[in-house]
């Protein structure tokens, strides 16, 4: 029992200090690497933690289904990391969409030429890069060898010089994307804002990276808000897991 106490404080002291406390008419918007999921070597590597499916199921049914992730990953990749669980989502940097957990995804961005993902592969290996291909675009990773982050910059900058002006570079953390153009965290959160059970809700953007800023700026805009995991909060993926985790109960449920 009094373990139980403690942790109980430890939580009160997170949500009242390190995130907000949630609130009903939320409509929650989750990045999920470096947010709800540590960061591994490559994408391939990552996993979830037990008890991250469980813990988005319960908070998204006490917000009445307005829980969302929203990713640099295909949705398919989301599904793969959050099984069982399956929840509204945004991948590809607003891409691909399924606002409904039982609704199809929606592809809204264009694929990249073949040509190019073939002629990325073999530059990536070439410079020792890590090259993550997603469905309307690619990523250069370099959490695996950090000092070969100037090679990737230069090569995505290559690759969108290939792929013309419809597609632009994008740096995150470790990491530089090549995506369309028009297509961000933003637009996810402003699509899905449309349709139910989002409508008529107050967006909140939780994220960590650069890329993220743009779904917390779109969340502002619609009367909601957000946070940058280690600008707006020192809080990390193991404080969101748990917050996600008491969120029902700090909603009375």
């Amino acid at each position: 029992m009094v373990l139980r106490c403690e942790a109980d404080h430890i939580m009160a002291v997170m949500v009242g200090e390190l995130l907000p406390p949630p609130q009903h008419d939320w409509g929650l918007f989750l990045d999920l690497d470096g947010t709800l999921i540590d960061f591994a070597p490559t994408p391939s590597a990552a996993s979830a933690p037990a008890g991250l499916a469980t813990a988005l199921e319960k908070a998204s049914a006490a917000l009445g289904g307005a829980l969302a992730i929203v990713s640099g990953r295909e949705i398919t990749a989301i599904d793969r990391l959050v099984s069982p669980a399956r929840l509204a989502a945004a991948g590809c940097h607003g891409g691909e969409l399924r606002p409904c957990p039982d609704c199809a995804v929606v592809r809204h961005a264009p694929p990249l030429d073949p040509a190019l993902v073939a002629e990325a592969a073999a530059l990536a290996e070439a410079e020792g890069l890590h090259l993550e291909v997603k469905a309307t675009g690619l990523a250069l990773h370099v959490r695996a060898c950090p000092d070969r982050e100037a090679a990737a910059h230069a090569l995505a900058r290559h690759l969108a010089a290939r792929a013309g002006e419809g597609y632009e570079v994008l740096p995150g953390i470790l990491v530089w994307e090549l995506r369309p153009r028009g297509f961000d965290k933003g637009r996810a959160v402003r699509a899905l804002m449309q349709a139910s059970p989002f409508a008529g809700r107050r967006p909140f953007f939780l994220g960590d990276d650069v890329t993220d800023r743009d779904g917390i700026a779109a969340a502002r805009a619609l009367g909601g808000d957000g946070m940058l995991l280690g600008h707006d909060t020192p809080a990390g993926p193991a404080q969101v897991r748990a917050w996600l985790a008491a969120l029902p109960r700090a909603l009375g449920q």
